[in-house]
């Protein structure tokens, strides 16, 4: 069976030129060969044919074909274009969904096909020259203005396509361009600027007009970082474009469904052949329909083919085209899959001249040519030859698919076997369950041969990830060196190395102690009394332990594993040792490795030095990760002549706990050694510190400074820290919350130091703090305390009053608190002396709580040390403070009292400036926080009285405001209560002469006294307030209507003779103003019921109707409500009398006769006769009125005009009246028919 018995074979060898689809013929051909994936049906219809097509309205954009050479962007842009130029073309297309939606713009486009070549003009010019040289040809005569004389093209597109539009008005323009990528590139920095500024015009100008533009690009130039430079400018014609991407899966349909196009039949046996070989490949079962599809090309082969960026014209389908036709008449082999892999594709790349040019892969060219001949000539197992060339081959293409052909990336032995489909035959006749991993077993044992093969040369492994790749760098086998020098490394050269690694997980510096010694400072944590001890780290025995001074706490040593020096222990309290006796052979290896690598690093340069440098970086990694994960068992503890692991000696005990660390932390190797050590060392601690103190925060040499400086914060009254709380609680200086200096053990060693000392007598600093082989402490023998707990403890003695702290240029007594705590702990812990403060004022403390109101007699406690008569005492001045504050408030903002100012007449303001003094003095007092801080009081007893003047003005001031505050709302509620009563009021008068009463007794009295007259000036004016009460609510009454005659008044507006008014009101000569004023006055009858007592007792007014009783009352709202609805009565019966008249009238009767049918003159008749309305009056009715009366004309007159018409005369005849008023009417008739005026008084 051949390969061209199982595929229907359609070479795709020439590349498709935009070009040949302007020729019909070729159009045809393109249409009708291209192939269209489900996925490519997509983007044509939902985002190409609806960015072309122009009968509805969107957001048009210009389009950009995405994809790499020889992908068939080309015949993509040539097959829409040809299609939009030529509706006959539609029956050749490949799918009916396409074809469907296509019809939308099939025939309807006027197409301009052109490439852009070598050519140093702008985008500008090439595309307008096109434009204008094949309109032309369409018989469009159109030239663009010049570059220079415009700002925006936008304009001559429009003016083109209004010249075309003349031509061919149901047609759009369709300009189509390739190898626009290659192009750009090319362009100067400035230039391309202006070509992309062109490019985002030509985008934008496809929204408005029927014009449409398609151009071809290599890559996605908004995502390319070869145009970052100009990322303003890209991202401007990103809004204006849309991109089609050739994906790789299209690429893989074209291959299918064309060039290895195959029947059902066909399938069916690639199927049964490709079958039996799954199981040794992982994936092919799960993927054997694509393997079908594609076969006989593996799959892989197009991923890793685009992948290989650095060859742009790569041409896939050309190159698998060719491939093909070299194997169509060749057996399909039974013996192995026969498929075509990428590693097929290093031929090509190394027989094309032009690739050789690129740098990148002629790099791994020459590499992979040495390798080649390698394996050519040198291979001892000539079976694997074969594998092992398609294995350098594929390393070689995939070299050129990881960006940086130097990244220490490749493929691993499964990835191999699986993306090349390697087999050997032997592997079959295994007849294993597992024939897969022994295949990928074989690929290895292949690659390890060629490693061999090689000397390591140019192909490297990745130990992390087990992948193989080509080494480009890799000139030497640096691992079998490596090999070669560990096996001539003596022990103390091991020794020398292991204790590098052991730096890296002890977490030493590169600076020891004490130079040319393998000694550091170190740290562990005495556990029970959370608090670090200091001592020393040592790679080695003890014999060197008299080369470190001062001496301290504890001694560690690692001592050599493969070359022990001897020395004698000692047993000592102080010492421990690690030795490490668990070695394997990974240790063992990985140390040699290690020490090989430098050793060889020492001796190389340039490129090998740092190749050597990298791979010890790698082994020490490893021999650190070695001990991290053997540490509990590796290593044999030795303190006091008694050795176990560490595991034995933390036994029965959580290290976790031990160590301090929390859940979610993982223990490392120091945290072990450490806790470890301090388990051991913890009896030792507590010999030399039997009083140590506790502490509930783990306290270091690191921090130790800043918790002893937090804890003087808090002993100054500032934010007292968690860090602050732990060290005071350690030092027993809380009762409670409150600083107790007497209760701790710690300051009697202190207090005891002053024992002995006369009046006046100091007690030096040698006489706390004491040196200890060359470290201070304070009572070395007893509770070891740092110099640092040693200030905390001073400084709470300061506070309590008990001591003074000197140091060179300045003195801490208790009111310096804040002074201490700002002040550098190293500075503190080198104070000079300490003092005992001065005798205790009581006068002057006596004199101070009496002028604050308080018992004389507490100073006496404050003298005892008592804490809470002191913070009584604070409160006390902060609250007087606060009062003077306010005070000089109230004077700047006036005291008023019923429209007085009650400060104008008293002499309050004159106490301004001694409430300054007075502010002054008791704002100083606030330092006196504590019995300590009262021993140095600095006022006497006259000091302090001298402000007994202002604290009675205070007193004076707060009665004023405490009246006011009392009857303040009462006087302002009368204020508004007179506001709304009338001036001749009885109850107004009352109110004035009862305000002139009060405020006279205010001015005269005496203010310390104001509380006995308070209740009677209030009783007077809430017996005001009753009074206006109950006379508001009698005026109320009077002036709104009830519940009662509410109901009244919604009767009344509801009532039949007003709806037969308004119904009248329509007629001309009805008197409209009476029935106005009479709904007027009804409307201003407000109803109020729901005003209670308790509602003026709040507001004087009522909240509901906003009554005043200033108001004219003209009768009780009762009553008008009894005379509107006689007026009611009285207007029916007047209008009905204007009616009747007026209809009596000789015109009016003339009217009746010739303007009326005869039902309509039988019903004014009957209105005359009986004088009265008819029952109901409706619409009929009044209409027949309005007509009759039509020639009537109304001339209103306000009674108020005509009397005073009459008025104006005086003393007058008859006559002169008749005269006077005859005047008037002629006045007002004249120029009317006066027989037709109807003169109505309103």
């Amino acid at each position: 069976m051949k390969y061209g018995d199982l595929i229907q074979f359609d070479p795709i060898e020439s590349v498709v030129q935009l070009r040949d689809a302007d020729k019909s013929n070729a159009a045809h051909t393109l249409v009708s060969t291209y192939v269209i994936s489900d996925e490519m049906a997509e983007r044509l219809t939902q985002l190409v044919i609806p960015q072309m097509q122009f009968d509805q309205p969107v957001d048009n954009k210009g389009l950009l074909v995405v994809g790499n050479y020889g992908t068939g962007k080309s015949h993509l842009m040539s097959v829409v274009s040809s299609l939009a130029a030529d509706a006959s073309l539609l029956a050749d297309l490949n799918h009916v969904g396409v074809r469907d939606v296509a019809s939308q713009i099939a025939g309807r486009f006027k197409v301009i096909r052109t490439e852009i070549g070598a050519t140093t003009m702008s985008l500008r010019d090439i595309l307008v020259s096109e434009l204008e040289e094949h309109l032309e040809k369409l018989g469009v005569d159109y030239v663009f203005p010049e570059a220079g004389t415009i700002t925006s093209h936008k304009r001559a597109f429009e003016d083109m396509m209004a010249k075309f539009g003349e031509v061919f008005p149901e047609h759009g323009l369709l300009l189509v361009v390739d190898e626009l990528l290659d192009y750009l590139r090319t362009r100067k920095d400035q230039e391309l600027i202006l070509d992309l500024n062109f490019l985002r015009e030509i985008g934008e100008v496809c929204k408005d007009l029927r014009f449409r533009f398609m151009a071809g690009v290599q890559e996605a130039i908004f995502d390319s970082p070869r145009f970052a430079f100009v990322a303003d400018s890209i991202r401007r014609v990103k809004d204006r474009f849309e991109q089609i991407l050739i994906a790789r899966n299209d690429v893989k349909f074209v291959v299918a469904e064309r060039l290895l196009k195959k029947t059902a039949e066909q399938q069916a046996k690639i199927r049964d052949y490709l079958m039996p070989f799954a199981k040794y490949y992982g994936g092919l079962n799960e993927r054997i329909d694509e393997f079908v599809r594609l076969f006989p090309v593996h799959p892989d082969y197009i991923d890793t083919f685009e992948r290989v960026t650095v060859v742009e014209k790569r041409e896939v389908l050309k190159t698998l085209s060719l491939s093909m036709k070299g194997i169509l008449d060749k057996d399909v082999p039974q013996d192995e899959p026969g498929l075509i892999a990428f590693d097929s594709y290093w031929n090509t790349l190394k027989q094309n001249p032009s690739f050789r040019a690129i740098p990148e892969i002629r790099a791994v060219i020459d590499c992979s040519q040495v390798l080649e001949s390698r394996i050519e000539n040198a291979i001892t197992r000539k079976q694997y030859k074969p594998m092992a060339l398609r294995l350098i081959h594929a390393l070689s293409v995939h070299r050129l698919t990881t960006g940086d052909i130097y990244a220490p990336m490749g493929a691993s032995a499964e990835e191999l076997r699986d993306r090349l489909c390697l087999f050997d035959p032997l592997i079959a006749e295994l007849g294993s369950d597992e024939p897969d991993k022994d295949l990928q077993t074989h690929v290895e044992t292949v690659l390890r041969e060629i490693h061999k093969t090689v000397s390591g040369q140019f192909i490297s492994f990745n130990a992390d990830n087990r992948q193989f790749y080509l080494d480009l760098k890799k000139t030497d086998d640096f691992d079998a060196l490596i090999e070669k020098r560990a096996e001539s490394l003596g022990h103390a050269q091991l020794d020398r190395f292991y204790y590098e690694a052991l730096k890296r997980v002890m977490e030493c510096q590169d600076a020891t102690y004490v130079t040319g010694y393998k000694i550091w400072q170190h740290e562990l944590v005495w556990q029970e009394h959370k608090a670090a001890r200091a001592g020393y780290l040592f790679f080695g025995a003890p014999n060197e332990r008299s080369t470190v001074v001062p001496q301290r706490d504890f001694y560690l040593y690692f001592i050599q594993p493969n070359d022990p020096p001897r020395f004698k222990d000692d047993k000592a309290n102080d010492e421990i040792f690690f030795r490490l006796k668990g070695i394997d052979e990974e240790f063992q290896t990985s140390l040699k490795n290690y020490a090989a690598a430098l050793d060889l690093a020492a001796t190389s340069s340039g490129h090998a030095k740092a190749t050597y440098e990298s791979k010890a970086n790698g082994f020490l990694r490893k021999l650190v990760q070695w001990l991290q994960t053997h540490m509990s068992e590796a290593f044999e503890v030795t303190y006091q002549g008694r050795s176990k692991s560490m595991v034995e000696w933390a036994k029965g005990k959580s290290i976790r706990d031990l160590s301090g660390l929390s859940p979610q932390e993982t223990i490392n190797f120091r945290d072990l050694v450490n806790t470890i050590a301090g388990l051991c060392l913890a009896p030792n601690f507590a010999d030399q510190a039997p009083d140590y103190p506790f502490f509930s925060v783990l306290i270091t040499g690191n921090n130790r400074a800043q918790a002893a400086q937090d804890a003087l914060r808090a002993i100054a009254g500032q934010n007292r820290t968690k860090q602050a709380t732990a060290v005071l609680d350690a030092l027993e200086l809380l009762d409670g919350e409150k600083i107790a200096p007497s209760k701790s053990k710690y300051t009697k060693f202190i207090l005891d130091a002053f024992k002995g000392k006369g009046h006046g007598q100091v007690v030096n600093r040698s006489e706390i703090i004491q040196d200890d082989h060359g470290v201070e402490y304070m009572n070395p023998g007893g509770s070891r305390l740092e110099p640092e707990w040693g200030i905390v403890l001073m400084a709470s003695l300061v506070y309590s009053g008990d001591i003074v702290i000197s140091i060179p240029g300045k003195k801490f007594d208790a009111t310096g608190l804040q002074q201490l705590a700002a002040t550098d702990m190293d500075e503190l812990v080198r104070f000079k002396h300490l003092e005992q403060p001065r005798e205790w004022n009581l006068p002057a403390l006596m004199a101070l709580f009496e002028l604050l109101g308080m018992t004389p007699g507490m100073a006496q406690l404050v003298t005892q040390g008592k804490d809470e008569p002191v913070q009584n005492l604070l409160q006390a001045v902060n609250k007087v403070v606060k009062r003077i504050v306010m005070a000089r408030q109230t004077l700047r903002e006036g005291l008023s009292f019923w429209g007085l100012d009650l400060l104008a007449s008293t002499d309050l303001t004159s106490q301004a400036s001694g409430w300054d003094e007075a502010k002054e003095f008791f704002e100083s007092l606030q330092a006196y926080s504590s019995p300590g801080k009262l021993k140095n009081f600095r006022y006497s007893a006259s000091e302090v009285l001298a402000h007994k003047k202002a604290v009675k003005a205070l007193d004076e001031l707060d009665a004023l405001r405490e009246f006011i505050m009392d009857h303040g709302p009462t006087a302002s509620w009368l204020s508004s209560a007179e506001a709304a009563l009338p001036e001749d009021h009885d109850w107004v008068n009352r109110i004035k002469a009862t305000r002139q009463d009060v405020l006279d007794t205010l001015r005269q009295a005496d203010l310390t006294k104001l509380a006995g007259l308070s209740q009677s000036i209030g009783a007077n004016l809430q017996k005001l307030k009753k009074d206006y009460i109950i006379a508001y609510m009698g005026l109320h009454t009077k002036a709104r209507l009830g519940v009662n005659d509410d109901r009244r008044k919604a009767s009344l507006l509801n009532d039949r003779r007003l709806q037969i008014l308004l119904k009248l009101a329509v007629i001309d000569l009805m008197p409209r103003q009476q029935l106005t004023d009479y709904q007027n006055h009804l409307a201003d009858l407000k109803s109020c019921f729901e005003l209670t007592e308790q509602n003026l007792e709040v507001s004087p007014i009522c909240s509901h109707c906003r009554f005043r009783p200033m108001e004219k009352i003209v009768g009780s709202a009762s009553q008008q409500i009894d005379l509107m609805d006689e007026q009611l009565d009285h207007l029916v019966e007047q209008w009905t009398k204007t009616l009747l008249n007026n209809l009596d009238d000789p015109m009016t009767q003339a009217n009746v006769k010739e303007l009326l049918h005869e039902g309509d003159r039988l019903i004014i008749q009957s209105f005359i006769d009986s004088k009265e309305l008819p029952d109901p009056v409706d619409g009929h009715f009044v209409q027949t009125l309005k007509t009759v009366l039509s020639g009537l004309q109304k001339m209103p007159i306000k009674k108020e005009e005509f009397l005073k018409i009459i008025s104006i005369l005086g003393p007058s005849t008859p006559n002169e009246i008749k005269q006077a008023v005859n005047d008037y009417i002629d006045k007002l008739t004249k120029g009317t028919d006066q027989a037709k005026v109807r003169i109505v008084i309103e």
